[in-house]
């Protein structure tokens, strides 16, 4: 089982016990953000320090996904068996069940730097033990708390020439330098157990993601117990996350360098720019509908109307599964060298890679990620990814892509001449009128999700020659079915502030911010705003004597409103574009039928009246049109009512189908 100091297990606890062995039962454990947790490990230990109140365990990390719980009646109904054929396969990290239902042991404590979004608002004990950090200084807050423990998903590598090297795969972000770190401060006195859960279904990343299988101190090898990667699933882009993408699409640089976070107004940019890419002419049509050239300038100085002849680069904290459809597309395709004077003579044109036979060039990768994330169908394409061009993906520190100044995986000068002409676009919450952003929290303190690497890529953006930083941002939120804009006169809290401001996108358009005068600033902002709220922002800057009081609002800024939105898209999306699921999803066509209808409810009973008066109609018109639903009241095991909530369900049900049909 050993292999020199090395211990080899198949068994959880036999590597629980090697750990404890090491380092005793005083066990801090840093575990990667997202996808790279080893499950099986972590479940074992969690479970040993439930049964044994001497062991003082805190775990370091970040992301710890979980399956949803979905909520008895319809809810269950609908995502139960979702949920069951998405994550029935995986074990579940009990660790982090036990911290959203408030159960951890009192010797056990969970301090994460990144939530899931929204999923701890009102989690006191969460919110207590969040820390507040940067990516780039993640690693340094938790050598800070004392971590001797770190647990590693990896990928070991089927090529039978190479069988001692491992594969950080998914996440080398932090790991490359916390490994590095944590073996150079190691001492008798303060000993460190590295620990590699492999799994066969982690696609084998070379380059810079591999290591050999001696850094680790135990490794858990049980080929039975390999489970399937915990997906994200694709969410629904609707008509504002579309257009939000389509104009952060008009300021990309052909031959430039592209960073996207998650979620759909990421996808949103990612299908714009492959339309671009590939059909042109449909994508030239709205942007000459929406008079993009005369309204916005800065898309013309700053981005781009035509194919990608030279191609993109992409460097991002996240490769997000949109970065393989643009691979795919032949949109990422620009290559970058890991030699300063060579990608500086590649640049200026000076040393052509398709002729030149220097051997450097054969070296050449067009994506930097550090961690990846991403529905099912991303790991299959992963997985399938031919040798040479897997080669071309490098995953890399956190540190690489996120700092110009680090220099253990390549020096400034390098990461300069590589990330020409880069665009760094994330997504925001709010926005203040002088150009503060909100991407992470409230203004009471409590933390949504986490400031991640978005400060970096913002600051980043006004060191590099050329960059620009896109935040993109939905106008208005709607709760409770009261809708609010997303642009405010003021806000407690901010996660960028206002002296980084750059690029702000809304369905509405776009905001050049940077060095412009205050005045300026707020009109750029109003301008972009939902109508229903440009006169009180006016009036808000006005009395602050940010604007002009002779001010009035142009006529042609007033048409800022959902139908509008609804209405430019309306004739593309005819032609089967700009869809809510371009990409493909996880729902089956029925599933996507009932989710509208399930929507629909949910926002027509978000009041008292609402539930009551939606309610009194499902139970008067509900009870005719069942024939028209069957297949639908079967995925939903509603065909026959078997109690009276089931009945009252399936009223329910049948009025929303309905509602949403007509």
């Amino acid at each position: 089982m050993s292999q020199g100091h090395q211990k080899r297990t198949s068994e959880s606890n036999v590597c629980v016990d090697h750990v404890i062995q090491k380092v005793g039962k005083k066990i801090t454990l840093g575990m990667p953000l997202g996808l790279g947790k080893p499950i099986h490990f972590a479940n074992a230990l969690y479970r040993r320090a439930k049964s044994d109140p001497s062991i003082e365990l805190h775990i370091v990390t970040a992301l710890s996904l979980v399956a949803p719980k979905p909520s008895p009646g319809l809810e269950q109904r609908f995502m139960g068996p979702f949920i069951e054929r998405l994550y029935g396969d995986i074990p579940e990290l009990e660790y982090a069940r036990d911290v959203l239902n408030n159960k951890l042991p009192t010797n056990v404590k969970v301090s994460e730097f990144f939530f899931q979004a929204g999923s701890f608002l009102h989690h006191k004990e969460q919110q207590q033990r969040y820390i507040c950090t940067n990516y780039t200084h993640a690693m340094r807050d938790i050598m800070a708390l004392g971590v001797n423990v770190v647990g590693q998903l990896v990928a070991p590598d089927s090529d039978p020439e190479f069988p001692e090297q491992f594969s950080l795969s998914c996440n080398p972000d932090l790991s490359l330098d916390l490994f590095h770190a944590l073996r150079a401060a190691e001492t008798a006195e303060k000993p460190v157990a590295l620990v590699a859960e492999c799994n066969r279904n982690l696609p084998f990343f070379g380059n810079d993601a591999t290591l050999p299988v001696s850094t680790f101190d135990v490794i858990l090898d049980q080929e039975a117990g390999d489970y399937p990667l915990f997906s994200a699933p694709q969410t629904p882009i609707n008509a504002t996350d579309h257009l939000i993408g389509f104009y952060a699409s008009t300021l990309l640089k052909d031959g430039g360098t592209l960073q996207v976070g998650i979620g759909s107004l990421g996808s949103a940019l990612i299908y714009s720019t492959c339309l671009r890419h590939e059909k042109n002419d449909e994508w030239l049509a709205l942007y000459q509908a929406l008079k993009v050239a005369d309204r916005f300038p800065v898309a013309t100085t700053h981005g781009g109307t035509g194919p990608f002849e030279q191609g993109l680069y992409g460097c991002s904290e996240m490769m997000m599964d949109g970065f393989l459809y643009l691979l795919e597309a032949g949109i990422l395709s620009r290559q970058v060298y890991p030699d300063a004077d060579l990608q500086q003579q590649v640049n200026d044109g000076e040393i052509d890679p398709e002729e030149s036979d220097d051997p450097r060039l054969q070296q050449g990768v067009v994506m930097h990620g550090g961690f990846y994330l991403g529905p099912r169908n991303f790991y299959e394409k992963l997985s399938q990814l031919t040798s040479e061009t897997r080669q071309r993906i490098c995953m890399t520190s956190v540190n690489f892509i996120n700092d110009l100044t680090d220099h253990r995986f390549g020096d400034q000068r390098l990461k300069v001449a590589q990330r020409v002409a880069s665009r760094f676009v994330n997504s925001a919450m709010q926005c203040t009128l002088d150009g503060a952003v909100v991407s992470d929290g409230l203004e009471d303190g409590r933390v949504v999700s986490g400031v991640g690497g978005q400060y970096n890529f913002v600051a980043m953006a006004h060191d590099l020659k050329g960059a620009r930083s896109i935040l993109n941002l939905r106008s208005t939120r709607t709760s409770n079915r009261q809708t609010r804009s997303n642009i405010v006169f003021s806000y407690g809290h901010c996660t960028i502030p206002r002296h980084l401001r750059d690029i702000i996108i809304t369905e509405y358009g776009i905001a050049d911010l940077r060095g412009k005068a205050d005045e300026d600033v707020y009109l750029a902002l109003i301008r972009i705003a939902d109508s229903r709220f440009q006169e009180e922002l006016l009036q808000q800057a006005q009395k602050a004597g940010k604007v002009d009081a002779a001010f009035k609002l142009p006529a042609s800024w007033q048409h800022n409103t959902p139908d509008n939105v609804a209405a430019t898209l309306k004739a593309f999306q005819s032609k089967a574009l700009f869809l809510a699921f371009p990409f493909g999803c996880e729902f089956s066509d029925d599933e996507l039928q009932i989710g509208k209808a399930l929507k629909h409810l949910k926002a027509c009973t978000a009041t008292r009246w609402g539930k009551i008066s939606t309610l009194l109609q499902a139970l008067i018109f509900g009870a005719t049109a069942g024939n028209n639903h069957t297949l639908l009241l079967k995925r939903m095991d509603l065909q026959k009512a078997e109690n009276l909530k089931a009945w009252v369900d399936r009223r329910l049900l049948i009025w929303g189908l309905e509602q949403v049909a007509a």
